[in-house]
């Protein structure tokens, strides 16, 4: 089942929202805003399953894996860098800074597999 990210749009006292703390002009927050996200979204779409356990969202997973492209990096070691970069978080539409890689990165086998 095609996954999506909880609502991230309210504010939350303790957590700053990314767009407030990165610098716009950033390449990666650039980058993000001039891909066509929806492009992906309907090319996979038809990929999931319509019942089930809901599945990493699309745009997470595909901006990873072009992060992964574009940083030279492993399944395991994006998942340390993302962690520790809120670039790669914005560029990966999460709202605020995560404390935790959003998912096994087991599942980028799944995913390529798919293709």
């Amino acid at each position: 089942m095609k996954g999506t990210l909880p609502d991230q749009t309210q504010r939350e006292l303790y957590r700053p929202m990314l767009c407030d703390i990165i610098d716009p002009k950033h390449e990666l927050a650039l980058l993000a805003d001039r891909i066509n996200w929806d492009y992906f979204e309907n090319e996979f779409s038809s990929l999931y399953s319509m019942v089930g356990q809901s599945a990493v969202p699309i745009r997470l997973m595909v901006g990873c894996l072009i992060l992964k492209q574009l940083k030279n990096l492993g399944d395991e070691t994006l998942a340390k860098a993302w962690i520790e970069n809120q670039y790669m978080q914005y560029f990966c539409e999460m709202r605020c800074f995560e404390h935790r890689f959003p998912f096994n990165p087991s599942d980028f086998v799944h995913f390529r597999n798919v293709q």
